[in-house]
């Protein structure tokens, strides 16, 4: 009677100031398990211990316990009443599989990776089949070693064997030009806010778990640009209405680079547009502006890094200052991507020299050095664009490098004839550490004022064979576009 008394004090407590805290960009950097952890604003019923005590009366104890201890669970103080209920829980019935999970869940909250795996331990003895272990259970782990190499002075090594646990797939895509609504009196959109540009492989995009993209427009429905001179033949200034984002977010895209040669079209105003309009269609983005994206996958946390040949603080001429911003991503995150506009442009750029190239008499950065070193500083996927054509692909250190993605998507804004008009939908399968599992090639071809389409000819299959056997001594795809497996 006396413990259901304090139960009530306790519930009448917390039950009245539990809100649902606001959404941000950058989620915390380890979300509760959803399937575990109820609804934070939902009220624990108030309950009374029967007596005598008993075995059956102990297991009740300990599940009430388990009830309150999850309702309780905000912030710091709130994390360590929770872990005493749970030890309590515990207390009264040790093989309470939901106290133990909620237990070790706490512990990795904590970071306390080496309790979170014992408690685990203990559940995996009683439910080797509990919801969760073989997704967080290897994360943990991995987050664990990381964090004793960190301690002990080092960084991280990269990995080379694939870690257990649930492998995810990363579609990507080159670059996406919308058409433009700038010069006001001469504008070039798709009348169906572009949805027909994307229907054809829309069963394609939305089937990864993840899907990127470079986003070559500027979002906005006002605005006014200085790029270009009257009359200048090949200067372009790209500026699509900000409700398009929401068809990039209808066909699957997830994340998206906004930091390439376009993105500044519009100036800082046009910049701030392109977030705003890609905050609100829930589409996660790296740029100037935007700086680290950063999400979920399935458990793991993720950061994108955009990198490209303006003038903002990432830049791919940098290399040294990359270096730093993926080491410091690499703190906090669990896996690191890496988005890169660079490189030169046009039907004759295909090949990937090991030096700086120029375009349009710009420094255009040495990718194949920028690429490597970031590998090696921790970044697990490099997704190249800018040349419009598509370059070789290699896996270095068991990470995948894709040099150039090539055009994607255009609506009468770029030169589509040769290999600039072929590209792909490219998919690559990762373990939980950044290790390449499987890749496919899906060719594209662009059609009419530059539509995605696929291309039953699969050019891409054997042009992107080609140069990756020319400039990395490896085809790295069989003839049907599959991840050739050593």
């Amino acid at each position: 009677v006396a413990f259901g008394q304090g139960m009530a004090v306790l519930l009448s407590c917390s039950s009245g100031g539990l809100r649902q805290a606001p959404a941000t960009r950058e989620p915390a950097p380890l979300p509760p398990a959803p399937e575990m952890i109820p609804d934070p604003v939902a009220v624990v019923p108030e309950v009374t211990i029967p007596a005598p005590h008993g075995p059956r009366q102990d297991s009740l104890r300990s599940q009430q316990l388990v009830a309150v201890a999850r309702s309780v669970r905000m912030g710091t103080r709130g994390l360590e009443r929770s872990t005493e209920l749970l030890r309590e829980a515990l207390s009264a019935d040790s093989t309470n599989r939901d106290a133990l999970w909620e237990l070790g869940w706490n512990y990795q909250l904590m970071t306390r990776w080496s309790d979170a795996l014992d408690t685990w331990g203990t559940l995996a003895s009683h439910a080797p089949r509990h919801v969760g272990l073989q997704r967080y259970a290897p994360i943990v782990e991995m987050r664990r070693d990381r964090a004793t190499q960190r301690a002990q002075g080092g960084l991280p090594a990269v990995e080379e064997t694939p870690r257990s646990g649930e492998y995810f797939t990363v579609g990507a895509v080159g670059d996406i030009q919308l058409g433009t609504t700038w010069p006001e009196d001469a504008p070039r959109i798709p009348h169906d806010s572009a949805r027909s540009m994307f229907t054809p492989l829309a069963a394609v995009l939305r089937h990864p778990d993840v899907t990127f993209g470079n986003l070559e427009t500027v979002l906005a429905d006002s605005g006014v640009s200085t790029k270009c001179r009257r009359g200048s033949r090949n200067c372009y200034a790209f500026r699509a209405p900000t409700v398009f984002a929401k068809t990039l977010r209808t066909f699957g895209f997830d994340i998206l680079s906004a930091n390439n040669n376009h993105a500044s079209d519009f100036g800082q105003f046009g910049m701030r547009s392109t977030m705003d309009a890609l905050d609100a269609a829930d589409l996660r983005s790296s740029g100037s502006i935007a700086g680290l994206a950063s999400w979920e996958t399935r458990g793991l946390k993720i950061a994108l890094l955009a990198f490209s040949t303006g003038d903002g603080p990432f830049r791919v001429q940098d290399v040294e200052n990359a270096r730093h911003a993926v080491l410091e991503a690499d703190r906090n995150h669990d896996l690191v991507f890496v988005s890169f506009h660079g490189g030169a442009e046009g039907s004759n750029a295909t090949r990937v020299p090991r030096t700086n190239e120029r375009a349009y008499g710009e420094d255009r950065g040495d990718v194949f050095r920028f690429a490597r070193t970031l590998v090696d500083a921790g970044a697990d996927l490099l997704l190249g664009h800018g040349p419009h054509v598509l370059r070789g692909m290699e896996i270095y250190r068991g990470r995948f490098i894709a040099y150039s993605l090539g055009n994607f998507a255009a609506w009468h804004g770029f030169n589509l004839r040769g290999p600039l008009g072929i590209s792909t939908v490219l998919l690559v399968t990762l373990a939980p550490n950044g290790v390449v599992m499987d890749a496919t090639i899906h060719p594209v071809a662009l059609v009419g004022p530059g539509i995605p389409t696929p291309d039953p000819s699969q050019r891409a299959i054997s042009i992107i064979r080609e140069l990756s056997e020319l400039d990395f001594g490896n085809p790295l795809f069989d003839a049907r576009g599959r991840l050739l497996k050593p």
